[in-house]
């Protein structure tokens, strides 16, 4: 841009004829009725339009900005926008032609001036007027948009002034513009995007061009890439679904602050595509979308945190420029998590249920038909039945964000079943597994396939809080056994996969309290207290030698544990009852063991694994069993009594301090990082039952 003096302060300036409009290339020719619909869009919008004057002399454009008034014939009225123009300024310059814009292209209308003061200007409007694209890809006005350019230790401020999908033109404020003279052209450059403290896009870009207008430095930049890998590359991924109505997708675009409406061609759980016209493409690779919705018709779906990853140009059937854009979930409520996944899933499989509500008679029915509540597991649940029972119509009538379940069910008969709840504060446990001994013979399989997905799709998701997977089962139990102890044999890693075995008692079993009438209280020797770091470090190193796996991490029992606080308040948010403490018991100060107590709703899990004491035992060479047991009377008469169940670590104390016990527990893990190879042994397995193995047998809690 170039000033014209014209007596006056910013009132005009020169401006060469926009890209690819010439005398010699007017354009397609629009009718004097169309022009007339868009001057009148124009005033509706509040837009402008500008009016091109060429000097006699130096043949150059000055350009006006006016405000076009109603029209309704072939007479225009405009305002000029900037104070202080005068008629006699312009006595030097011919009228040519004034522009205006539909937001997508741009129109030029050599018209008649019938008048002019420093008011306005008045137009004759021709039969015709010329449509040309003003660009190949619109320019979006951005607002309060901070930039930053970094280059080899060089640091510019700025603001975006405009964006297009290929392009950002940076307005350099301060002492930046004057800094400009260190940056290299030929070198790429960082820039990073914010607006109100939040990042919206950072990435490598090229400098194609930099220049000074009115002592502000501008700089345009192009991103060198077309796509990014968000996160490390995957051998499994989520399977992708065209729905039939596509889903509706919508956000505020973070640089213009306009809404924006587009369609997915494609969605998973992990993500969608998308198509936009190439002309006016808006989805910039690497930008951060903090609020993206979407719908099916009118209803909602989810609202998340997304990120653009890959642009692609194609072209459509008829030779229309398209773009196809990829967009990732980043993170998004566990809620919308489940409805997500109940679209999903069941588009995968019409039998198949995320979270939905459940007939509770006929899941009572399958669970004993199934064999899942087997007669002995009956009698000891079924003095408590009446709190089970309102335990399960909270889980399976309200879907609580801290539990999930999958079911497979045909024409109303459920077949198979599966569920998980967040157990602790990076972990999720699954439990209550069971299909049908007649009937769909894969029920099974398929459920577990069907979590499977969920977690691959969720598990990256900072509000799933699911670094580990956990899971107790029995060894009689065969389908669990083969599954989970294949992804442990599979992955040969005991941080990736691992388990552990635990005793499973009760308080009374463990050792029989003496006949008296005092409370029971533990050993003067001996203390029960809070754990602190010390002793959390030295169960880690007894745990290590033992085993080296992961029962540790998913228990968040290290020296450096999460704050179990956040996971009670949620669990009372939804109207459940969870807490958890860590002792350690000490013998003349020297660490025995380390006591977790877990408390929660009866039910919660059907062999009360979420309502018991962990025990892991440090010194087994010197702890007492009548030691033991007076410390865990102590805190169950503190917490919820004695008919607690106690799972004991490891098995082999109670065997060398001849104890029986009812049963043995594997706790198996698995950690999400390596996800690939689970899934892949999941794969395996699969594969497997479904050349012949059919698994209709309980698989047990």
């Amino acid at each position: 841009m170039v000033d014209v003096n014209l007596e006056i302060e910013n009132t005009s300036s020169i401006m060469p004829p926009p890209d690819g409009i010439s005398p010699q290339n007017e354009g397609k020719r629009v009718k004097r009725k169309e022009i007339l619909n868009l001057l009148n869009f124009v005033n509706f919008r509040e837009g402008t339009i500008f009016a091109n004057f060429r000097q006699l002399k130096y043949d150059q454009t000055l350009s006006l900005q006016a405000f076009p008034l109603p029209c309704k014939d072939q007479t225009l009225e405009c305002r000029w926008m900037q104070p202080g123009i005068k008629k006699q300024h312009l006595e030097n310059y011919a009228f040519d032609s004034f522009l205006l814009s539909n937001g997508h292209d741009l129109f030029r209308v050599k018209a008649e001036v019938t008048h002019l003061d420093e008011n306005g200007i008045i137009f004759k409007i021709p039969d015709f007027g010329h449509e040309k694209s003003l660009r190949k890809i619109k320019r979006h006005e951005c607002e309060s948009v901070d930039a930053s350019i970094l280059q080899n230790g060089v640091l510019l401020s700025g603001n975006l002034a405009d964006f297009n999908a290929v392009s950002c033109r940076v307005g350099l404020t301060g002492t930046s513009a004057s800094s400009m003279v260190w940056i290299n052209p030929d070198v790429p450059v960082v820039l990073n995007l914010e607006k109100d403290g939040r990042s919206l896009f950072s990435g490598n870009c090229l400098i194609t061009r930099s220049d000074m207008a009115d002592a502000r430095g501008i700089i345009v930049l192009a991103p060198n890439f077309n796509n990014l890998r968000r996160f490390t590359a995957r051998e499994v991924r989520n399977h992708r679904h065209c729905l039939a109505p596509a889903p509706n997708v919508s956000f505020l675009h973070p640089l213009t602050g306009k809404r924006v409406y587009l369609q997915a061609t494609d969605i998973s759980s992990s993500g969608f595509a998308t198509e936009e016209f190439l002309h006016s493409s808006m989805l910039l690779p690497g930008l951060m979308i903090p609020e993206l919705s979407v719908s099916i018709g009118n209803h909602f779906v989810l609202n998340c945190l997304a990120q653009v990853l890959y642009r692609n140009v194609i072209h459509s059937g008829s030779g229309e420029a398209l773009v196809q854009c990829g967009v990732v979930f980043l993170d998004m409520p566990i809620e919308d998590q489940a409805s997500l996944s109940a679209l999903l899933h069941q588009n995968a499989d019409k039998r198949m249920r995320v979270c939905n509500q459940v007939d509770m008679e006929e899941l009572w029915r399958f669970f004993f038909e199934s064999g899942f509540i087997y007669p002995s597991k009956y009698l000891s649940i079924q003095a408590y039945k009446e709190e089970f029972k309102k335990t399960y119509e909270k889980l399976y009538l309200k879907s609580p964000a801290i539990a999930r379940h999958f079911i497979f069910q045909d024409r109303g008969v459920l077949f198979g079943h599966m569920s998980m709840i967040r157990s602790n504060a990076k972990t999720w446990m699954i439990h209550h597994h069971a299909a049908a001994r007649s009937g769909y013979g894969l029920a099974g399989v398929a459920v577990l396939d069907h979590i499977g997905q969920y977690i691959l799709g969720f598990y990256l998701h900072p509000s799933t809080h699911m670094n580990y997977i956990m899971c107790y089962y029995r060894d009689e139990n065969h389908f669990p056994s083969r599954v989970f102890g294949g992804v442990v044999r599979d992955m040969a890693n005991p941080k990736a996969s691992s388990v552990d075995t635990f005793a499973y008692t009760h308080l009374a079993d463990l050792a029989p309290p003496i006949a008296t009438s005092q409370p029971q209280t533990v050993p003067v020797a001996s203390q029960v207290l809070p754990a602190g770091r010390e002793d959390l470090l030295e169960l880690r190193q007894a745990y290590e030698l033992l085993s080296g796996g992961l029962c540790l991490d998913a228990l968040n029992l290290t020296p450096d544990l999460f704050s179990e606080n956040p996971l009670n308040e949620e669990y009372r948010r939804h109207g459940f009852v969870r807490d958890r403490q860590v002792f350690a018991l000490k013998r003349d100060g020297v660490l025995a063991a380390i006591i977790i107590v877990s408390i929660s709703d009866l039910g919660l899990n059907l062999s009360n694994l979420t309502n018991c004491f962990h025990v892991f035992v440090v010194d087994q060479e010197n702890l007492v069993a009548a030691e033991l047991a007076a410390a865990l009377r102590g805190l169950a008469n503190h917490f919820s009594g004695e008919e607690m169940p106690v799972l004991v670590y490891p098995s082999a104390f109670l065997s060398l301090r001849s104890i029986p016990h009812e049963k043995e527990y594997n706790l198996w893990v698995v950690n999400m990082r390596f996800s690939d190879i689970y899934f892949r042994s999941i794969d395996t397995t699969f594969k497997r039952d479904i050349h012949g193995r059919n698994d209709s047998k309980r698989a047990g809690d």
